[in-house]
């Protein structure tokens, strides 16, 4: 191999060898990483999250600087706290269900079919059942009801409404029909959920023939919650 030769392959392996480590050196930049769309993605729904647990911090700093100017007001004006803690204490047993309520609403009753079962029907069909009840206390729920009963028995959030045989078993208490239910709220409207065409309730009584009845009043009384409440596994969180 002539001296040119080699001086020229000398040369092309230089410059083949500079294009490696460059591009090497590139590869090795922060700022020239391939991200992918998904991670884009990722990262954008974590910054939502981030923005949207900020908005609520932000939204707790602003209740506790309202309550505590509210509690140096009146301790300006009276010397003590302890009637803006009794309003709030009662506005807790208003929404918890631990405080007996009245006002407008409607009383529903719902009982079982009296006509006859059809060739090859099922019996069921023309019984109330747990489901019937849950379904209707739930339109009741969209249509603004406020607080809720079950012959008798207040509706909360922890409250079960289960099938024992002919009968219903809600809040560890068994009744058998008539299953009336009582709601406060906006009566036209609560009516609707109950008479509407499309509504569960008239379903029930228009094809399956249950004996459903509503009546509106200007003043109902819904009793308050009255079982223990025991939390087994709920822990306070950080």
């Amino acid at each position: 191999m002539s001296k040119t030769v080699k001086q020229r392959s000398v040369i092309l392996l230089t410059f083949l060898l500079g294009i490696t480590i460059s591009i090497q050196v590139k590869s090795l930049d922060p700022n020239n990483v391939f991200v992918s769309l998904r991670s884009i993605n990722e990262m954008q729904n974590q910054i939502n999250l981030e923005r949207i647990e900020l908005e609520n911090i932000n939204k707790l700093i602003a209740e506790r600087k309202y309550d505590i100017a509210k509690y140096e007001l009146e301790l300006k004006e009276n010397g003590s706290v302890q009637n803006v803690i009794k309003n709030e204490l009662e506005d807790i047993k208003t929404v918890t269900g631990l405080k007996a309520l009245r006002g407008p609403g409607i009383v529903v009753t719902v009982a079982d079919s009296e006509r006859e079962i059809g060739l090859g029907e099922d019996p069921n069909d023309v019984i109330v059942h747990d489901i019937d009840v849950l379904k209707i206390v739930n339109d009741l729920k969209v249509a603004g009801a406020e607080a809720l009963a079950i012959n008798g028995e207040r509706i909360i959030s922890l409250s079960e409404i289960k099938c024992s045989g002919p009968t219903i078993t809600i809040n560890g208490s068994t009744y058998g029909q008539p299953f009336i239910i009582t709601a406060i709220g906006e009566q036209k409207t609560l009516e609707a959920a109950i008479k509407a065409p499309n509504s569960y309730a008239n379903i029930l009584r228009e094809i399956y023939g249950l004996r459903i009845h509503s009546n509106i009043f200007d003043e109902i009384e819904i009793p308050r919650y009255n079982k223990n409440i025991n939390f087994k596994f709920i822990k306070e969180g950080d």
